[in-house]
């Protein structure tokens, strides 16, 4: 290994540390109670590193909800690549999205903490959500485009994020049970996405 090469090695494991350090927090107390110092001392590193790293709170709070996500989508992309039709892989990605957040100790801290007040990291997964929004939209709109080309591009891109945005509002404030939401989507994917 080169002397650059080990640099970055140290600095995403030092990431690494630190977004598991900041996750745990965020679960055991609640994204606002949770203090830089807090997670720059558990975590081994210093408060310059950390800050040089991420910036500010909110620079780990974005990062942490972005590791989360692309835990995600690795999931979503399986789970669409083993999909056989448009309203199918809507349907899956849709449920294994419901059912992995549930299971998420952070994500269920996120949105249990947001109902009683703790608000702190939300605003990723909402208002300033456009990141999680792009790479969702991008990830299914790439796998519609594979699985049915005649589809127009705009429609796709239009299509998907609307089915994005719903699959989060259903995250934030649950109404129906994963399935039927799940199905709920799938239909909606029916109707703007399939040309048979």
């Amino acid at each position: 290994m080169t002397g650059e090469s080990l640099r970055v090695e140290f600095r995403r494991q030092v990431r690494e540390r630190v977004l598991d350090t900041a996750a745990a927090l965020a679960v055991e107390h609640g994204w606002d109670r949770v203090r830089i110092g807090e997670v720059a001392t558990a975590s081994g590193v210093s408060r310059p590193t950390l800050y040089r790293e991420f910036g500010t709170k909110d620079g780990v709070g974005e990062a942490l909800v972005a590791r989360e996500a692309e835990r995600f989508f690795t999931g979503i992309a399986t789970v669409l690549d083993g999909s056989d039709t448009v309203p199918e892989g809507v349907r899956g990605a849709v449920r294994f999205t419901l059912d992995e957040a549930a299971d998420n100790p952070l994500l269920r801290a996120i949105l249990t903490g947001s109902r009683s007040g703790d608000t702190g990291l939300l605003p990723f997964l909402t208002t300033r959500g456009d990141a999680i929004i792009a790479g969702g939209s991008g990830l299914v709109g790439g796998w519609v485009r594979k699985r049915d080309p005649e589809i127009e591009g705009r429609v796709v891109d239009d299509a998907v994020d609307a089915i994005v945005r719903l699959t989060i509002s259903h995250l934030v404030s649950p109404g129906l049970g994963h399935a039927e939401a799940a199905d709920r989507l799938a239909r909606i994917a029916a109707c703007l996405l399939c040309t048979s």
